[in-house]
Protein backbone atom coordinates (compact mmCIF):
# COMPACT_ATOMS: atom_id res chain seq x y z
CA UNK A 1 0.00 0.00 0.00
CA UNK A 2 1.47 3.57 -1.13
CA UNK A 3 -0.64 6.28 0.81
CA UNK A 4 1.19 9.73 -0.02
CA UNK A 5 1.10 12.81 2.28
CA UNK A 6 2.41 15.89 2.71
CA UNK A 7 5.22 16.74 5.37
CA UNK A 8 4.73 20.14 6.04
CA UNK A 9 6.91 21.17 2.81
CA UNK A 10 5.50 22.27 -0.41
CA UNK A 11 8.41 21.30 -2.52
CA UNK A 12 8.38 17.73 -1.80
CA UNK A 13 6.17 14.86 -0.59
CA UNK A 14 6.59 11.80 1.18
CA UNK A 15 5.11 8.20 1.23
CA UNK A 16 4.59 5.74 3.29
CA UNK A 17 5.14 2.43 2.04
CA UNK A 18 3.54 -0.88 4.35
CA UNK A 19 5.45 -4.38 4.18
CA UNK A 20 3.61 -6.53 6.04
CA UNK A 21 4.10 -4.59 9.67
CA UNK A 22 6.23 -3.04 8.78
CA UNK A 23 6.35 0.71 7.58
CA UNK A 24 9.22 2.39 5.43
CA UNK A 25 9.01 6.67 5.25
CA UNK A 26 10.01 7.93 1.91
CA UNK A 27 10.49 11.51 1.21
CA UNK A 28 10.81 12.67 -2.61
CA UNK A 29 10.90 15.60 -4.95
CA UNK A 30 8.22 15.92 -7.78
CA UNK A 31 9.39 14.19 -11.07
CA UNK A 32 10.80 17.52 -12.55
CA UNK A 33 13.49 17.55 -10.19
CA UNK A 34 14.18 13.65 -10.24
CA UNK A 35 14.63 14.14 -13.97
CA UNK A 36 17.94 16.89 -12.74
CA UNK A 37 19.06 14.54 -9.97
CA UNK A 38 22.33 14.41 -9.51
CA UNK A 39 22.71 10.84 -9.76
CA UNK A 40 25.76 8.85 -10.24
CA UNK A 41 26.70 8.56 -13.96
CA UNK A 42 28.79 6.20 -15.60
CA UNK A 43 31.80 7.62 -18.20
CA UNK A 44 31.66 6.16 -21.58
CA UNK A 45 34.98 5.80 -22.82
CA UNK A 46 36.26 6.77 -26.57
CA UNK A 47 37.34 4.40 -29.43
CA UNK A 48 40.50 5.96 -31.20
CA UNK A 49 38.19 9.27 -31.47
CA UNK A 50 38.36 12.79 -29.55
CA UNK A 51 34.41 13.65 -31.51
CA UNK A 52 32.67 10.90 -30.65
CA UNK A 53 32.08 8.56 -27.16
CA UNK A 54 31.76 5.05 -27.38
CA UNK A 55 28.09 5.30 -26.70
CA UNK A 56 27.53 7.19 -29.37
CA UNK A 57 29.43 4.53 -31.50
CA UNK A 58 26.99 1.94 -30.42
CA UNK A 59 23.70 4.34 -30.16
CA UNK A 60 24.54 4.70 -34.24
CA UNK A 61 24.35 1.43 -34.66
CA UNK A 62 21.94 0.59 -32.51
CA UNK A 63 19.26 3.37 -31.99
CA UNK A 64 19.77 4.53 -35.51
CA UNK A 65 20.73 1.81 -37.71
CA UNK A 66 18.07 -0.64 -36.24
CA UNK A 67 20.91 -3.26 -34.55
CA UNK A 68 19.80 -5.49 -32.66
CA UNK A 69 21.38 -6.91 -29.44
CA UNK A 70 21.77 -10.51 -31.02
CA UNK A 71 22.75 -8.54 -34.23
CA UNK A 72 25.23 -6.58 -32.23
CA UNK A 73 26.54 -9.63 -30.96
CA UNK A 74 26.73 -10.90 -34.21
CA UNK A 75 28.90 -8.16 -35.89
CA UNK A 76 31.35 -7.93 -32.58
CA UNK A 77 32.04 -11.47 -33.12
CA UNK A 78 32.97 -11.60 -36.50
CA UNK A 79 34.72 -8.19 -36.96
CA UNK A 80 36.24 -8.27 -33.25
CA UNK A 81 36.13 -4.73 -32.23
CA UNK A 82 33.81 -1.40 -33.12
CA UNK A 83 35.94 0.26 -34.94
CA UNK A 84 36.29 -2.95 -37.72
CA UNK A 85 32.47 -2.80 -38.01
CA UNK A 86 32.74 1.08 -39.00
CA UNK A 87 34.87 0.21 -41.72
CA UNK A 88 33.36 -2.96 -42.56
CA UNK A 89 31.90 -2.83 -46.76
CA UNK A 90 28.99 -3.75 -47.60
CA UNK A 91 30.25 -7.60 -49.16
CA UNK A 92 31.35 -8.12 -45.53
CA UNK A 93 28.14 -7.33 -44.11
CA UNK A 94 25.88 -9.46 -46.36
CA UNK A 95 28.12 -12.60 -44.78
CA UNK A 96 26.64 -12.14 -41.63
CA UNK A 97 23.85 -14.60 -41.57
CA UNK A 98 20.34 -12.47 -41.43
CA UNK A 99 21.61 -9.37 -42.82
CA UNK A 100 20.07 -8.51 -45.77
CA UNK A 101 21.07 -5.93 -48.50
CA UNK A 102 19.22 -3.63 -47.21
CA UNK A 103 20.16 -4.14 -43.79
CA UNK A 104 23.66 -3.62 -44.98
CA UNK A 105 23.12 -0.45 -46.89
CA UNK A 106 21.52 1.40 -43.33
CA UNK A 107 25.01 -0.39 -41.47
CA UNK A 108 27.34 0.99 -43.75
CA UNK A 109 25.99 4.46 -43.26
CA UNK A 110 26.22 4.24 -39.24
CA UNK A 111 29.25 6.43 -39.38
CA UNK A 112 27.33 9.57 -41.07
CA UNK A 113 25.11 8.86 -37.83
CA UNK A 114 27.72 9.58 -35.12
CA UNK A 115 26.76 13.40 -35.02
CA UNK A 116 23.13 12.42 -34.19
CA UNK A 117 23.90 9.54 -31.37
CA UNK A 118 26.47 12.43 -29.81
CA UNK A 119 23.97 15.05 -29.80
CA UNK A 120 21.70 12.05 -28.00
CA UNK A 121 24.22 11.11 -25.53
CA UNK A 122 24.46 14.77 -24.30
CA UNK A 123 20.58 15.37 -23.96
CA UNK A 124 20.91 11.85 -22.04
CA UNK A 125 23.69 13.00 -19.73
CA UNK A 126 22.12 16.42 -19.34
CA UNK A 127 19.41 14.60 -17.61
CA UNK A 128 21.69 12.90 -15.33
CA UNK A 129 21.11 9.15 -17.11
CA UNK A 130 23.84 7.10 -17.08
CA UNK A 131 25.02 4.95 -20.41
CA UNK A 132 26.98 2.23 -19.62
CA UNK A 133 28.22 -0.03 -22.98
CA UNK A 134 29.27 -3.67 -23.19
CA UNK A 135 32.71 -1.89 -23.52
CA UNK A 136 33.20 0.09 -20.40
CA UNK A 137 34.34 -1.84 -16.52
CA UNK A 138 30.76 -1.27 -15.12
CA UNK A 139 29.47 -3.56 -17.53
CA UNK A 140 29.29 -7.16 -16.08
CA UNK A 141 30.32 -10.03 -17.07
CA UNK A 142 27.64 -12.13 -16.51
CA UNK A 143 25.78 -10.36 -18.65
CA UNK A 144 28.22 -11.34 -21.38
CA UNK A 145 27.42 -15.21 -20.51
CA UNK A 146 23.36 -14.03 -22.48
CA UNK A 147 23.45 -15.23 -26.35
CA UNK A 148 22.21 -11.47 -26.95
CA UNK A 149 23.52 -9.23 -24.29
CA UNK A 150 22.38 -5.75 -24.18
CA UNK A 151 24.79 -3.15 -26.45
CA UNK A 152 23.90 -0.80 -23.99
CA UNK A 153 22.33 0.56 -20.83
CA UNK A 154 20.54 3.42 -19.21
CA UNK A 155 21.29 3.39 -15.37
CA UNK A 156 19.76 5.77 -12.60
CA UNK A 157 22.50 5.44 -9.89
CA UNK A 158 24.91 2.39 -10.41
CA UNK A 159 24.91 -1.20 -11.78
CA UNK A 160 25.74 -3.97 -9.81
CA UNK A 161 29.03 -4.27 -8.09
CA UNK A 162 30.08 -7.64 -10.29
CA UNK A 163 32.54 -8.65 -7.49
CA UNK A 164 29.69 -9.15 -5.09
CA UNK A 165 27.33 -12.01 -5.21
CA UNK A 166 23.73 -11.17 -6.94
CA UNK A 167 20.33 -12.92 -6.70
CA UNK A 168 17.22 -12.39 -8.02
CA UNK A 169 14.42 -12.48 -6.13
CA UNK A 170 11.21 -12.01 -8.09
CA UNK A 171 7.15 -13.74 -7.06
CA UNK A 172 4.31 -12.69 -8.26
CA UNK A 173 2.52 -9.69 -9.45
CA UNK A 174 -0.30 -9.68 -7.04
CA UNK A 175 1.36 -11.39 -4.79
CA UNK A 176 -0.71 -12.97 -1.63
CA UNK A 177 0.31 -12.18 1.91
CA UNK A 178 1.93 -15.32 2.37
CA UNK A 179 4.02 -14.56 -0.77
CA UNK A 180 5.06 -10.84 0.73
CA UNK A 181 5.90 -12.51 3.75
CA UNK A 182 8.16 -15.10 2.36
CA UNK A 183 9.48 -12.42 0.18
CA UNK A 184 10.28 -10.26 2.99
CA UNK A 185 12.01 -12.96 4.67
CA UNK A 186 14.31 -13.91 1.87
CA UNK A 187 15.22 -10.51 1.08
CA UNK A 188 16.10 -8.98 4.68
CA UNK A 189 17.99 -12.69 5.12
CA UNK A 190 20.08 -12.07 1.65
CA UNK A 191 21.08 -8.50 2.31
CA UNK A 192 22.57 -9.32 6.00
CA UNK A 193 24.43 -11.97 4.17
CA UNK A 194 25.62 -9.21 1.84
CA UNK A 195 24.00 -9.93 -1.47
CA UNK A 196 22.98 -7.76 -4.03
CA UNK A 197 19.37 -7.87 -4.93
CA UNK A 198 17.86 -7.85 -8.40
CA UNK A 199 14.00 -7.50 -9.69
CA UNK A 200 11.57 -5.99 -11.40
CA UNK A 201 10.04 -2.81 -10.91
CA UNK A 202 6.01 -4.22 -11.13
CA UNK A 203 5.33 -3.62 -7.57
CA UNK A 204 3.91 -6.78 -5.65
CA UNK A 205 6.63 -8.92 -4.67
CA UNK A 206 9.36 -7.24 -6.43
CA UNK A 207 8.37 -3.66 -4.50
CA UNK A 208 8.24 -5.93 -1.32
CA UNK A 209 11.88 -7.29 -2.40
CA UNK A 210 13.44 -3.90 -2.42
CA UNK A 211 11.44 -2.49 0.26
CA UNK A 212 12.71 -5.41 2.93
CA UNK A 213 16.17 -5.39 1.05
CA UNK A 214 16.86 -1.63 2.20
CA UNK A 215 15.08 -1.97 6.21
CA UNK A 216 17.88 -4.63 6.05
CA UNK A 217 20.38 -2.37 5.06
CA UNK A 218 20.87 -3.96 1.93
CA UNK A 219 21.13 -2.99 -1.50
CA UNK A 220 18.83 -3.75 -4.66
CA UNK A 221 18.51 -2.93 -8.35
CA UNK A 222 15.41 -2.64 -10.16
CA UNK A 223 15.19 -3.49 -13.98
CA UNK A 224 12.31 -1.83 -15.83
CA UNK A 225 9.89 -3.36 -18.62
CA UNK A 226 10.29 0.37 -20.60
CA UNK A 227 12.31 3.54 -21.08
CA UNK A 228 12.30 5.75 -18.05
CA UNK A 229 9.64 8.55 -19.24
CA UNK A 230 7.27 5.57 -20.04
CA UNK A 231 7.62 3.12 -16.68
CA UNK A 232 8.57 5.50 -13.69
CA UNK A 233 4.77 6.79 -13.29
CA UNK A 234 3.97 8.44 -10.02
CA UNK A 235 2.85 5.36 -8.10
CA UNK A 236 6.37 3.90 -8.48
CA UNK A 237 8.35 7.27 -8.70
CA UNK A 238 9.09 7.31 -4.64
CA UNK A 239 10.54 3.24 -4.91
CA UNK A 240 12.03 4.55 -7.63
CA UNK A 241 14.13 7.01 -6.19
CA UNK A 242 14.94 5.10 -3.07
CA UNK A 243 16.10 2.15 -4.99
CA UNK A 244 18.59 4.58 -6.97
CA UNK A 245 19.60 6.18 -3.79
CA UNK A 246 21.89 3.26 -2.84
CA UNK A 247 21.48 1.23 -5.95
CA UNK A 248 19.85 1.73 -9.53
CA UNK A 249 17.30 1.63 -11.46
CA UNK A 250 18.60 0.13 -15.27
CA UNK A 251 16.64 -0.18 -18.40
CA UNK A 252 17.90 -1.55 -22.12
CA UNK A 253 15.67 0.93 -23.88
CA UNK A 254 15.94 4.83 -24.26
CA UNK A 255 13.96 7.13 -21.72
CA UNK A 256 10.78 7.27 -24.27
CA UNK A 257 9.96 3.55 -25.18
CA UNK A 258 6.93 2.02 -24.41
CA UNK A 259 6.31 -1.68 -22.47
CA UNK A 260 5.60 -3.92 -25.34
CA UNK A 261 5.62 -7.61 -25.05
CA UNK A 262 8.83 -8.00 -26.47
CA UNK A 263 10.46 -5.63 -24.12
CA UNK A 264 8.89 -7.45 -21.19
CA UNK A 265 10.44 -10.83 -22.05
CA UNK A 266 13.62 -8.78 -22.61
CA UNK A 267 13.52 -7.61 -19.49
CA UNK A 268 13.67 -11.14 -18.22
CA UNK A 269 16.49 -12.04 -20.06
CA UNK A 270 17.88 -8.64 -18.65
CA UNK A 271 17.17 -9.81 -14.65
CA UNK A 272 18.23 -13.72 -15.31
CA UNK A 273 21.69 -12.10 -17.01
CA UNK A 274 22.14 -9.82 -14.06
CA UNK A 275 22.74 -12.40 -11.38
CA UNK A 276 24.30 -15.19 -10.09
CA UNK A 277 20.56 -16.97 -9.22
CA UNK A 278 17.25 -16.97 -9.40
CA UNK A 279 15.28 -16.97 -6.14
CA UNK A 280 11.37 -17.60 -6.94
CA UNK A 281 8.91 -17.01 -3.74
CA UNK A 282 5.29 -17.49 -5.81
CA UNK A 283 4.35 -18.22 -9.26
CA UNK A 284 1.32 -19.20 -11.78
CA UNK A 285 1.07 -20.06 -14.84
CA UNK A 286 -0.67 -17.26 -16.15
CA UNK A 287 2.22 -15.23 -15.21
CA UNK A 288 4.31 -15.05 -18.92
CA UNK A 289 7.06 -12.88 -17.08
CA UNK A 290 7.98 -15.68 -14.42
CA UNK A 291 7.83 -18.37 -17.24
CA UNK A 292 9.94 -15.81 -19.47
CA UNK A 293 12.38 -15.52 -16.82
CA UNK A 294 12.53 -19.09 -16.03
CA UNK A 295 13.53 -20.00 -20.36
CA UNK A 296 15.94 -17.01 -20.41
CA UNK A 297 17.50 -18.87 -16.78
CA UNK A 298 17.63 -22.56 -18.74
CA UNK A 299 18.89 -20.94 -21.73
CA UNK A 300 22.45 -19.82 -19.86
CA UNK A 301 22.57 -22.88 -17.10
CA UNK A 302 21.57 -19.89 -14.36
CA UNK A 303 20.45 -21.71 -11.35
CA UNK A 304 17.14 -21.18 -10.18
CA UNK A 305 15.76 -22.18 -6.66
CA UNK A 306 11.77 -22.07 -5.88
CA UNK A 307 11.47 -21.75 -2.18
CA UNK A 308 8.65 -23.19 -0.46
CA UNK A 309 7.50 -21.92 3.43
CA UNK A 310 6.83 -25.26 4.99
CA UNK A 311 3.72 -24.27 7.10
CA UNK A 312 1.55 -23.24 3.62
CA UNK A 313 3.10 -25.45 1.13
CA UNK A 314 4.43 -24.24 -2.44
CA UNK A 315 2.88 -20.99 -3.74
CA UNK A 316 2.28 -22.00 -7.22
CA UNK A 317 -0.23 -23.87 -9.16
CA UNK A 318 0.46 -27.22 -10.67
CA UNK A 319 1.74 -26.16 -13.64
CA UNK A 320 4.02 -23.38 -13.29
CA UNK A 321 5.42 -25.49 -10.89
CA UNK A 322 6.16 -27.99 -12.91
CA UNK A 323 7.11 -25.99 -15.54
CA UNK A 324 9.66 -24.30 -13.17
CA UNK A 325 11.19 -27.73 -12.30
CA UNK A 326 10.95 -29.15 -15.96
CA UNK A 327 13.59 -25.96 -16.52
CA UNK A 328 16.09 -27.16 -13.77
CA UNK A 329 14.59 -25.44 -10.72
CA UNK A 330 15.47 -26.84 -7.40
CA UNK A 331 13.07 -27.66 -5.04
CA UNK A 332 13.79 -26.27 -1.60
CA UNK A 333 11.65 -26.27 1.65
CA UNK A 334 12.25 -23.89 4.65
CA UNK A 335 13.03 -20.62 5.86
CA UNK A 336 16.81 -21.35 6.51
CA UNK A 337 17.90 -22.19 3.16
CA UNK A 338 19.59 -19.05 2.43
CA UNK A 339 22.99 -19.99 3.60
CA UNK A 340 22.72 -23.09 0.69
CA UNK A 341 21.95 -20.39 -1.73
CA UNK A 342 24.93 -18.00 -1.22
CA UNK A 343 27.01 -20.33 -1.02
CA UNK A 344 25.93 -22.23 -4.59
CA UNK A 345 26.09 -18.31 -6.11
CA UNK A 346 29.33 -18.36 -7.87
Amino acid sequence: MIAPFLDGKYSETAVSIQVHDEYLHLSFRPLVLWLTSGLNRLDCGVINSDRYSMAAHVLALCRYSDVSPRLFEALIRRFESLEDVFRAEIAELLDIEGVSEQAAEVLAEAPGRLPEAETFVKSISEREIGLCTRFDKEYSNLLLELHDPPPLLYVRGKLPDHHRKTVCLVGARNATSDGQKLTSVLAKAFAGAGVQIVSSLDGGAAAVAHLACKTAGGVSFAITNAGFDQCLNPEIMPLAIDIAGTGGIISEYSPEATITEQTESQTSRLLAGLCHGVVITEAYSDSTEMLDLMKACAEVGKLVFFVVDPDVGALADEKSLAHALSNGAVLLEGLDKVNDIVKSLV
